[in-house]
């Protein structure tokens, strides 16, 4: 609201008095713009969407996100770890893992409290740990591994085009 000048504010028998006008524009006019200014980013720091540099930092630090690339990069970090504030959904949690790894497979043990995930590529196994320790409950057991090929799986080739990879290389297609 800087575009308002406190002059404006005086009834209009004070308004006719020079010494007021000269008073409220030279004197308290800078102070109250600096004020409408300061509040206004302040409020603009509130909101990871508008935050500046400093409010972005601040966002870092309490999500403990490293600060790196740009200004909007960093934005983007801290709008993404927003988005995984609880409560979660098992449709949630599966569109964040198909997101990170594209590959994988979910069950969900209820009688013994497990979460049982597989995913592929096995390079993503440490990216999707970090992103279920985040979103799982306490009181949910994590059971994560590489999603390996099985025999049923592996079945559907055949032996010479198998032939030119290892054991270990065909469990992890």
């Amino acid at each position: 609201m800087p575009d308002r000048r406190l002059f404006e504010y005086l009834p209009p028998v004070l308004q006719a008095a020079r010494e007021l006008r000269v008073l409220l524009d030279e004197g308290h006019q800078p102070e109250t713009d600096g004020l409408w200014a300061g509040t206004e980013t302040l409020w603009a720091e509130q909101f990871a969407a508008s935050a500046t540099a400093d409010g972005l930092s601040r966002w870092e630090g309490m999500m403990k996100l490293p600060p790196s690339g740009n200004l909007e990069e960093r934005r983007e970090a801290v709008l993404a770890r927003l988005r995984e504030i609880p409560p979660f959904t098992m449709r949630s949690l599966a569109a964040a893992l198909a997101e990170l790894c594209g590959n994988y497979e979910m069950e969900l043990d209820r009688s013994r409290y497990t979460l049982r995930v597989r995913v592929a590529p096995a390079a993503a196994t440490a990216a999707a740990r970090a992103l279920l320790v985040r979103r799982l409950p306490a009181n949910i057991l994590l059971d994560l591994d590489a999603l390996r090929q099985s025999h049923a799986r592996a079945g559907a080739y055949r032996h010479r085009e198998l032939a030119a990879y290892t054991h270990g290389a065909v469990r992890e297609m």
